[in-house]
């Protein structure tokens, strides 16, 4: 991806003599904004100047004691007592740089050199004999610099908005009005297992779950009417495996966008979001029903879910255990005991399994509680966390 300059327009010169070179120097210090034109004496040294321009860095980040320069922003060959000739430095130079506006200023309106011109990739072609010619490349060559930076700005931010895209954890996909898909990043196969290019030019519509549509016609219709509603539902989708995934869905109308012209939706996976939710609700239901004391972990340790019964045994609140990790009320030794045992559970045929540990209630008095363990695993058997059931021993247990 070349870079785009940004300070006052650079102009570089090549081919012709010193006199043609002066000519055209001092119509470009004639133009109404400031120049930057700079001669090189021959097309190998241009190559090499050109090439090395697009190495610098950005100017922001550019350190006082490194010469740098900003890129050419377009190249004036100028036909006459050149070496190698015009056109040859014209293809050399489309050859290696194939956005970079190139102007020929000829010394004559020769048709044939015209078609030369164009053959090896010429940007505009001014003959030098007509009446303000000098004047006439000016104007013309700061005109395609113009054009030149804005449709490079225009593609630098189309690419670095891809590339943000392709490494993005969530699926991003871009529809045309007309409802097909124009861009897929590559996340879809992580996420849903399709190759961007099994759904492209294709409306990936037909996976979604018959009874989740209504929803989704409902939502988008109105950004679609509104390009500022942003819409959001969750659906079910199929994967590439034949099941079901829970997504959310965001999308933003930019149609209108001259770079964009699409519908951007972004989807996000929250399968196990959701079972977890199921899971919990499901918990608290049971639970707020049971007398014993009882909760729910999550892999990581910590407290999902405890009922009334659990706050009332041991005076804590929920808003200050649902959340914080076991470590808050128990010791090393009782989480390696407690670890131990689940890992057992999960490389056994047991379902639930008993250990005691001790704690200290908010009196400040210490008590050794059973804790009946049994651990959660999905339908591929995954670790998903653990609940028990708490009770306090008796001495003469």
């Amino acid at each position: 991806m070349e870079l785009v300059g940004r300070g006052d327009p650079r102009v570089c010169h090549v081919g012709g003599d010193e006199d043609a070179a002066e000519l055209v120097r001092k119509g470009f210090e004639r133009a109404d904004r400031p120049v930057e034109f700079v001669t090189l004496p021959d097309l190998e040294t241009a190559l090499d100047r050109l090439a090395e321009t697009q190495k610098r860095v950005d100017p922001r980040l550019r350190s006082p004691l490194v010469d740098s320069e900003d890129p050419f922003d377009c190249v004036v060959c100028t036909h006459g007592n050149s070496d190698p000739p015009a056109v040859d430095a014209i293809a050399a130079i489309r050859a290696a740089h194939d956005h970079l506006p190139v102007v020929l200023f000829a010394e004559d309106g020769d048709e044939s050199l015209a078609s030369e011109a164009i053959t090896a990739g010429v940007t505009e072609y001014v003959p030098a004999t007509d009446v303000g010619a000098v004047d006439t490349l000016t104007a013309r060559a700061l005109e395609l610099v113009d054009e030149h930076r804005a449709e490079r700005m225009q593609a630098l931010h189309r690419e670095r908005t891809r590339r943000i895209a392709a490494d993005s954890p969530e699926i991003t996909t871009v529809f045309s009005p007309g409802g097909t898909v124009t861009y897929q990043n590559p996340t879809v196969t992580e996420v849903l297992g399709y190759e961007p290019g099994e759904i492209d030019d294709v409306v990936p519509f037909s996976k979604v779950h018959p009874d989740d549509w209504q929803a989704i016609r409902e939502e988008f219709y109105d950004a679609v009417i509104d390009s500022d509603y942003i819409p959001q539902v969750e659906f079910r989708i199929e994967d590439a495996d034949g099941s079901w995934r829970t997504v959310e869905v965001r999308g933003r109308n930019l149609l209108d966008d001259p770079i964009v012209r699409g519908f951007v939706v972004t989807t996000r996976d929250i399968t196990e979001r959701k079972e977890r939710e199921r899971d919990l609700e499901g918990y608290r239901t049971l639970v707020n029903n049971v007398g014993e004391a009882m909760y729910a972990l999550d892999t990581g340790g910590y407290f999902t879910m405890v009922n009334d019964a659990f706050l009332e045994r041991t005076g804590l609140d929920r808003e200050f255990v649902e959340g914080a990790h076991v470590s808050t009320f128990m010791s090393e030794a009782d989480i390696r005991e407690g670890t131990e045992l689940i890992l057992e559970l999960l490389d056994g045929e047991d379902n639930w399994g008993r250990f005691e540990f001790t704690v200290q209630n908010v009196e400040g008095n210490f008590n050794r509680l059973e804790d009946t363990v049994a651990v959660l695993v999905d339908d591929d058997g995954n670790f998903r966390g653990s609940v028990g059931v708490i009770r306090e021993v008796d001495d003469g247990e």
